[in-house]
């Protein structure tokens, strides 16, 4: 009798129990993941090099501690980390403002500068060259010697190291510089056109693991590098490359990507031979000028995809003034401006 009674309640005990598990997964489902936060709920920090980090208001936020140099700043969640320089020359990072030693054993007894960051998981990665810092382990790059990284040198995805530059090729008769690559501390030099002489590699984006778009320079033309693959981009002014000169008509110094579509920023020459802040779309350039015309030079010194939104970080030289003004733009308009600072870069939160 118990038995036959414990069968008649089965059914709905599994009726439950299966309910119960729909519910819990309709509840993990809706759970956001990173959310993306609207642009009033946003914190832009903008590093100075002297230590000084404002905001998207222009106010100032925080100033680093015994820093004569920062370098690069980066996000991960609320926490922003930068690397840069130590007035108590030891080797580490700010977090929130706040200083974090590293505590690694130096075989070589040399002048130590962290310029270029990156985090994955709970693991800060520094450059340091020649070497990697990955939490308290050291990772010599290959081959570094005639190396020059990038400012802004290093990047990380799900656990892989980046870094580029350029250097000297040893097996090609030209002394030129040459693109370089190191994935996971394993030196490359990237490929170039036919007949293309030297290049450089001056911006990184790296994303799900294996995927990277680099760019840089070759010869005297804007370049980029989609997963090693280089592309030409074209300038708004190719008459400029029948003059015979050594000055580039433009450069790439900082690269995204937001829905497929590749960001990237630096400057071009223009008709008047000036240097003009230049942001290219897919391949297709976009002047960033403020409209002021005592700027006698300007160029995009950093930019960062947030969703669908894209800020950038431009440079002005006023010829007038004889000063620098720094303007942070949010899709194609100026949203704050930044008189007689030196901004290293910035980043979202």
């Amino acid at each position: 009798m118990i038995l036959s009674r414990s069968l008649k309640f089965a059914p709905l005990q599994c009726i439950i129990a299966v309910i119960a598990v729909l519910s819990l997964s309709s509840c993990e489902h809706d759970e956001p993941v990173d959310p993306i936060k609207p642009v009033g709920e946003r914190t832009v920090l903008v590093l100075v090099s002297n230590g000084d980090i404002y905001d998207q208001t222009g106010k100032l936020v925080t100033h680093l501690p015994n820093c004569i140099n920062a370098a690069e700043i980066i996000s991960d969640g609320d926490d922003y980390f930068v690397s840069g320089d130590q007035s108590k020359e030891r080797v580490g990072y700010w977090k929130n403002g706040k200083w974090n030693t590293l505590h690694v054993d130096f075989i070589d007894d040399v002048e130590h500068r962290t310029y270029g960051i990156g985090k994955w998981d709970y693991y800060i990665y520094l450059l340091d060259m020649p070497n990697v810092l990955k939490n308290s382990g050291i990772f010599r790059l290959e081959d570094y010697h005639d190396f020059i990284p990038a400012d802004h040198a290093l990047r990380v995805s799900e656990g892989k190291c980046y870094v580029i530059g350029y250097g000297f090729d040893d097996n090609d008769e030209i002394s030129q510089y040459k693109p370089v690559l190191y994935t996971d501390y394993k030196k490359e030099f990237l490929p170039m056109p036919e007949g293309a002489v030297t290049g450089e590699c001056h911006a990184l984006y790296a994303y799900d693991r294996n995927h990277t778009v680099i760019g840089g320079i070759i010869d005297r033309k804007p370049a980029v590098w989609v997963d090693k693959e280089y592309q030409i981009y074209e300038t708004s002014y190719p008459s400029l490359l029948n003059i015979e000169d050594y000055f580039p008509v433009g450069r790439i110094d900082a690269i995204t990507m937001s829905g497929g579509i590749i960001y990237g920023a630096g400057w071009e020459l223009n008709d008047k031979f000036k240097v003009v802040a230049t942001v290219w779309i897919d391949g297709v350039p976009h002047h960033y000028l403020s409209g002021d015309s005592h700027v006698s030079s300007s160029q995009a010194i950093e930019i960062y995809s947030y969703g669908d939104d894209v800020y950038v970080l431009t440079s002005e030289y006023n010829n007038e003034t004889d000063e620098t003004v720094n303007h942070l733009w949010l899709n194609g308009r100026i949203i704050m401006s930044y008189p007689g600072i030196e901004a290293s870069g910035f980043t979202v939160l």
